[in-house]
């Protein structure tokens, strides 16, 4: 019976280091991933600046044209139909 009751308290105590390995991994997973999940969030808010930055500028290139009474090109990043609806609104 000392032989079992030995190799029950070996499993437990390999089973405690297992699974505090397991918890310090998944904290670091998780600090890890909220570190990226950060950064993600910085270049979204830098690409979203950028393209309304890219917007306001085109909007003033076509009332500078329209201005002029030069004729602004089709709108290429529309779907073909897009251009068409928008005329008759």
């Amino acid at each position: 019976m000392a032989q079992s009751t030995l190799a029950g308290v070996i499993t437990a105590i390999g089973t405690v280091f297992t699974a505090l390995g397991l918890l310090v991994t998944a904290i670091s997973g998780l600090i890890r991933s909220r570190k990226v999940e950060a950064k993600v969030d910085v270049v979204h808010k830098i690409v979203n600046q950028q393209r309304t930055d890219m917007q306001n500028y085109n909007r003033a290139l076509i009332n500078a044209l329209q201005k002029h009474n030069i004729e602004v090109p089709t709108d290429q990043s529309l779907p073909p139909d897009a251009s068409v609806k928008a005329d008759h609104e």
